[in-house]
């Protein structure tokens, strides 16, 4: 089984996010895409995070209903900080016939060399890297770029930061996110001005 892992903040999970994971599992033929949300980002300190609990039910309703996604709380459930090495060597030990790739931005790439054991990460899933706006621009270490494969999905210059800042403006988000996500936020009045 080829699965691709998709892990990221998902604060919240956004269009673009779908667009991606759809066209990379059409592209490379994966047989899932399992949705990894993390508790505890090592790279990002955006004290607008919301609790892991609703970045996970919003990729939970972001997902639903679509038979090649799956959603994944290993890092949720696991205390600390999420770095992606434990999660593949964790998943790759329950699930020694899957054949793993590690689904990145650009932008990650351009710094993945900075990740807790890069080299072992590479070596135990294959990364396969979708545009986004500002990666690529100058990858630090080229033999990581070199042995990448690329999604051949459309530059959708949609954002979570964009969303949360058009939550505080009051501002539409509509066909940003899912419908299910919008609703979820609005319910749980995350992102508000007075949040």
């Amino acid at each position: 089984m080829r699965i691709a892992l998709f892990g990221g903040s998902f604060n919240p999970p956004h269009i673009a996010h779908l667009v991606v994971a759809e066209v990379a599992r059409d592209q490379f033929g994966f047989d899932a895409v399992w949705w990894i949300p993390n508790a505890t980002p090592p790279h990002k300190s955006d004290d607008q995070l919301a609790p892991a609990s609703d970045r996970l039910a919003m990729t939970r309703a972001a997902i639903e209903g679509h038979d090649g996604f799956a959603l994944c709380d290993i890092e949720i459930e696991r205390p600390g900080v999420s770095y992606t090495i434990d999660t593949v060597r964790t998943l790759c030990e329950q699930h020694p016939n899957a054949d793993f790739a590690l689904l990145i931005g650009s932008d990650s790439l351009d710094a993945f060399h900075t990740w807790r054991e890069p080299d072992a990460i590479a070596a135990l899933a294959d990364l396969v890297v979708y545009k986004r706006p500002g990666g690529l621009g100058d990858v630090a270490v080229p033999r990581f770029a070199n042995q990448a494969r690329y999604v051949a999905a459309p530059m959708l210059e949609v954002s979570s930061t964009e969303v949360r800042q058009r939550c505080r403006e009051g501002r539409s988000i509509r066909y940003m996110v899912p419908s299910a996500v919008q609703a979820y936020i609005h319910t749980h009045g995350l992102y508000d001005a007075d949040a």
